[in-house]
């Protein structure tokens, strides 16, 4: 339940409750914050005291600071020294020290010998000089000498005392300098000389070869501190003082309260401990901060710390505030009264607070006045309107206010009475005329309103009525019961037909409306209504019941007839609703369809404009379906491919067959190249006319581009295998050309031993030698394409190796102009370095006749990774690889040329500048290395080589051999040789070669013979020479028989391949030596003079 207040105690205790509760609020808020401000100015005050104390002794100390560090250099390098026979400027030199440091009480120096040179303020005379004590621990004893100066270091007087007992090595400042070997402070003491409070630094500092040669120290008078403390000002009765983590007072206002006798040591004094400091109040605000201590009794603290005490009934503040400066471990200490703030402003408080409630009284009797000119008028009008409530007609008295608000409210109310007095006779005029009867009623059906209407309907007066119960004018009881019921439920009635009996006991139709009335609560109270006579309108009803019931009986004649007719038309129409099922079905089927398949479906006019498409269209060409829409065909091709299609187009709508596949190129919205697949068909309106085309389109670029991919991949491999077999086929010209040589060789070499040398003969066998040489390297390039083997395999760096072979091509051609691109990171190679030069060598010669005008050569080189897909065809493995480029400008290559390019003997020069060797003997060098040889060439634009041969992992670099040949004496043999080879110009030239270099022979045609002899004469044959191509059994069939029967016979090895080629399927195949022929006596002698006298291995 709401509570209702009167407005005149409202305001009252408002008015009186804002004043009083500002005041109240306002006093206690500025008592509490003007005391929480002021603490925090006194704390501020005494931060700032602190940070002002640490920054003059920061300036106070940090000189002997820097004297100690310059000292120490200077006699690290002997600037000035402590030896004997440099006393005189080392004391100098201390001398200068003081006199520009007037605060340094001295400055000394002792040594590890124990010698010690002091300088220090001392009063000579009566006035203010120096003592210098130099004592020294020479072989003749020790010496002590004092001497006394005056201000401007005049000597005074000097004197000697060889019993002072002084050593600097004991004392604190020596041996805390040396034992942490750096610049160290020791803490605060009261010096012996001056009994003043001071400190003492002290700095090692050593030879070159870092051997201790003495320690520096300087020492400080800080009485200053506590003269500079004591002229601070703070508050009216504050303090400040120093004390150190040992709890010493180190600086204090009263210089003679900081000392005190020392009862460990009679006859000395020490400093004072805060806890004996002559200030009660500086125990008792040290006291209170409750500083912390460590095991070993020194004060711990790292923060500020704030703390409150009480001393003779008076409150003080006090701050302890640590060192920044780790290296004086000092916390510094500030108190003041609290009064010195907080009294003035007590009293101030006091006056404002008196103030302040006469302010509230004044303000209260204000506001009393106020409300009673606000509560005189509302309480008038509240009288007024509890009279008009009531029925009461009285005169509103007249209202005056001073308040705008509370006249216009007064003068509205009175507008208002007038209104409602008018509205009443207006409502009383309607109530006794209109022709409806309005009545009210209690709950229980009691009328206590109805308008005089009632009597026209039941020959009731009005007057009759008013206190009786409806049911006296029910016909039927009953019939109220169930009104009052809808209306419970409901609320209201609407035009609710009743039956009233009126006076006479005559039967009266009416129309009832009625609702429920409820009170502020929501709980029912009163029922109100309306009645109308509705008898002539029964009567019509009945009438039209009458005829409506004609009407019926003509309509059911006419329906049956009408039934039949529509048993027919629901048929009709259902089945119209299953064919439009089907249809949608079918066209949902053929959309799902268009939509999930991927190509492209499409239909456009006639013009070519597109009007249909589906989503694989718009994925194929990058466009949306709203930007295709309405695009021409002609959009996505150029001129050639746009008219093609449109002959097509044109020739279906002539022949009315649809087009089956058109290969139709397009360009994407990206720019994008695709080659499409087209179908199209024609399409017909109603009628039957064309009206447009639809078709479908696949993507096949990548089918297309895949093919011919595996087309270029089968035209390589063909490559591969033509080039396979013509090497095999080189190969064998080769080994066979080699034998030729070799029997030439041998007889040639023969004559030579045979001739005197000075005859004129042996200018024609050196013109045979060479001829045979220039033969022997044709066959060695016909090897090297038919992978006849590497002689000498070693790391190889490429980018040094084109290097070396382009200078060299470079100073022959000086017209072409070299370009060079090296990776500096290239891979290392496994590879014949002679042969890679061959290779290189060729190709810049091909390059260089391919140049005419534009005469650049690029080199270039690259690490990369090819996979499988790429090295298959080559017949060579996936994995990392060094790439080299030769790039010419020249004219290129033909595509029918550049198939056979790699064929022996194929070439395009003029006769006399090429055999058609070189780019055979590198295809077959490169691919023998297991590396691969490609080249890209276009008409007039140039051609590329790329080589690719397989990195090096791990690498083992070899010495390589020098290069430089040195002839070598030929050594007669004394041993037995069996000699094996199948030709017998061969056998026969190198059997009288070996005898000629002092061995016994013994030939074999064939390898069966060969193992036949050594069967038979194995006891006296001490080696073979053994060639390994022959008809009947191969070499190493030979070999393993020959070492099968005396495992310790040593075999040399010949043949026109390499021995690479001979021992790749088995590695014990190379025999104890190998030879390649075609070669020459030399070379012969020196592998017969290594093998026979090399010890076999066991």
């Amino acid at each position: 339940m709401q509570i209702k207040i009167s407005i005149r105690w409202a305001l009252i205790a408002g008015f009186l409750g804002l004043i009083w509760g500002t005041h109240l609020i306002t006093t206690t808020s500025s008592y509490l914050t003007s005391q929480e401000v002021l603490r925090q100015h006194a704390g501020d005050i005494m931060k700032n005291i602190a940070e002002l104390a640490m920054e003059q002794s920061q300036r106070h100390l940090l000189h002997a600071h820097g004297a100690a560090a310059l000292t120490r250099r200077l006699l690290a390098a002997n600037v000035v020294s402590s030896q004997a026979n440099q006393v005189a400027g080392l004391e100098r030199y201390l001398y200068d020290q003081l006199s520009v440091n007037p605060h340094f009480a001295g400055i000394y120096v002792g040594t590890p010998n124990g010698d010690f040179y002091d300088v220090r303020h001392f009063e000579v005379l009566g006035k203010e000089g120096f003592r210098t004590k130099v004592i020294l621990n020479a072989d003749k004893g020790r010496q002590v000498q004092l001497s006394y100066r005056d201000a401007r270091f005049r000597l005074q007087s000097m004197s000697q005392s060889d019993s002072d007992p002084y050593d600097p090595r004991l004392r604190p400042w020596y041996q805390k300098a040396v034992a942490e070997n750096r610049i160290v402070w020791t803490d605060p003491y009261i010096f012996y000389t001056s009994q003043k409070p001071g400190i003492t630094i002290a700095g090692p500092f050593f030879d070159p070869d870092g051997r201790l040669m003495g320690v520096v120290g300087v020492d400080i008078e800080i009485d200053q501190l506590s003269i500079f403390i004591g002229n601070l000002k703070i508050g009216k009765h504050g303090k400040a003082f120093m004390i150190n983590r040992n709890a010493d007072v180190v600086a204090f206002g009263d210089l003679d309260k900081l000392k005190i006798e020392d009862q460990a040591q009679a006859g000395s004094t020490r400093l004072v401990k805060i806890q004996e400091l002559d200030d009660p109040h500086c125990r008792k605000a040290f006291a209170a901060a409750r500083i912390e201590t460590d095991t070993a009794g020194m004060l711990v603290m790292d923060t500020p710390r704030f703390s409150r005490f009480e001393n003779d009934g008076q409150t003080y503040l006090a701050m302890f505030t640590p060192f920044s400066n780790s290296q004086w471990p000092w916390i510094i200490g500030v108190y003041l009264p609290e009064a010195d703030y907080l009294g003035a402003i007590k009293a101030n408080r006091q006056y404002n607070i008196w103030v302040t409630m006469v302010i509230s009284l004044f303000a209260a009797g204000i506001g009393l006045l106020l409300a009673r000119g606000v509560i005189r008028p509302i309480a008038l009008l509240e009288k007024s309107s509890r009279k008009m409530k009531l029925g009461q007609a009285v005169p509103l008295p007249p209202i005056r206010s001073v308040y705008t608000e509370i006249q216009e409210t007064a003068n509205a109310f009175g507008e208002m009475k007038t209104a409602v007095e008018r509205s009443h006779k207006k409502y009383l005029g309607i109530f006794n005329n209109i022709q409806d009867v309005y009545w009210e009623s209690s709950l229980n059906g009691t009328l206590v309103e109805i308008s005089p209407s009632i009597a026209k309907i039941s020959q009731y007066r009005r007057e009759d009525l008013i206190g009786a119960t409806t049911l006296k004018i029910y016909a039927n009881p009953n019939q109220r019961s169930g009104i009052v019921d809808v209306l419970k439920k409901k609320g209201q009635i609407h035009d609710h037909e009743v039956v009233f009996k009126d006076k006479d006991g005559r039967l009266v139709h009416c129309a009832l409306n009625s609702s429920i009335l409820h009170t502020r609560s929501g709980k029912p109270y009163r029922i109100i209504g309306s009645l109308r006579d509705i008898n002539d309108r029964k009567a019509a009803e009945e009438q039209l019941l009458t005829y409506k019931k004609k009407l019926e009986a003509l309509v059911q004649a006419r329906t049956i007839e009408l039934q039949k007719a529509n048993d027919g038309l629901v048929g009709q129409i259902e089945r119209r609703r299953d064919t439009e099922k089907q249809l949608r079905a079918s066209e949902e089927k053929y959309r799902t369809i268009l939509e999930t398949i991927e190509e492209a479906y499409f239909e456009m006019d006639l013009r070519g404009t597109l009007t249909f498409i589906n989503d694989a269209a718009g994925h194929i060409m990058g466009y949306s379906r709203e930007e295709l829409l309405g695009m021409h065909f002609r959009h996505f091709s150029d001129h050639r491919p746009t008219r093609e299609i449109m002959l097509s187009f044109d020739r279906m709508v002539r022949s009315g067959e649809p087009v089956r596949v058109i290969t139709y190129p397009v360009t994407t919205k990206n720019g994008e190249s695709k080659i499409l697949d087209l179908s199209a068909a024609l399409i017909h309106d109603t009628s039957g006319k064309t009206i447009g085309f639809r078709g479908l389109a696949r993507d096949m670029t990548s089918q297309i581009i895949a093919q011919r991919e595996k087309e270029k991949l089968q035209g390589q491999l063909n490559q591969a295998q033509r080039m396979e077999s013509v090497g095999t086929l080189a190969g064998g010209i080769a080994h066979d050309f080699n034998n030729l040589l070799m029997g030439i060789m041998g007889n040639v070499s023969l004559l030579e031993t045979k001739l005197d040398p000075d005859r004129s003969l042996s200018e024609h066998l050196k013109a045979i030698e060479q001829c045979v040489e220039s033969g022997a390297n044709l066959t060695r390039q016909l090897l090297g394409y038919a992978r006849g083997g590497k002689y000498r395999v070693t790391p190889v760096n490429l980018n040094e190796t084109i290097q070396r072979t382009a200078d060299m091509f470079g100073r022959t051609k000086k017209e072409v102009h070299i370009l060079y691109d090296f990776d500096e990171e290239v891979h290392l190679v496994e590879a014949d370095q002679g042969q890679i030069d061959q290779v290189l060598l060729n190709l810049y010669v091909n390059a260089w006749h391919a140049m005419t005008t534009d005469m650049t050569l690029q080199l270039s080189t690259a690490n990369v990774v090819l996979d499988a897909g790429f090295t298959t065809p080559f017949g060579a493995k996936p994995g990392p690889y060094a790439a080299i480029r030769v790039k010419d400008r020249g004219k290129g290559i033909e595509p029918e040329i550049r198939k056979r390019i790699f064929e022996p003997f194929f070439t395009t020069k003029k006769m006399g500048r090429g055999t058609g060797l070189g780019l055979a003997s590198a295809f077959g060098i490169i691919k023998n290395h297991g590396g691969i040889i490609d080249v890209q060439s276009q008409v007039n634009q140039g051609t590329t080589f790329t080589i690719y041969l397989p990195a090096a992992f791990p690498l083992k670099p070899e010495n390589a051999p020098s290069s430089d040949s040195v002839t070598v004496p030929i050594e007669p043999g004394s041993e037995t040789l069996l000699l094996v080879d199948d030709e017998p110009y061969v056998l026969k030239a190198l059997g009288f070669i070996l005898q000629d270099l002092g061995y016994e022979v013994i030939t074999a045609g064939s390898g069966k013979e060969a193992i036949d002899l050594f069967q038979k004469e194995q006891h006296c044959i001490d080696g073979v020479l053994l060639d390994m191509i022959m008809p009947d059994l191969n070499g190493r069939q030979v070999l393993d028989a020959l070492k099968a029967i005396r495992p310790s016979i040593k075999v040399i090895l010949s043949s026109g391949y390499s021995l690479d080629g001979l021992s790749e399927e088995e590695p014990n195949a190379a025999g104890d030596g190998f030879i390649q022929k075609p070669y020459q006596i030399q070379e012969l002698a020196t592998i017969l003079n290594d093998v026979l006298h090399t010890a076999a291995p066991r």
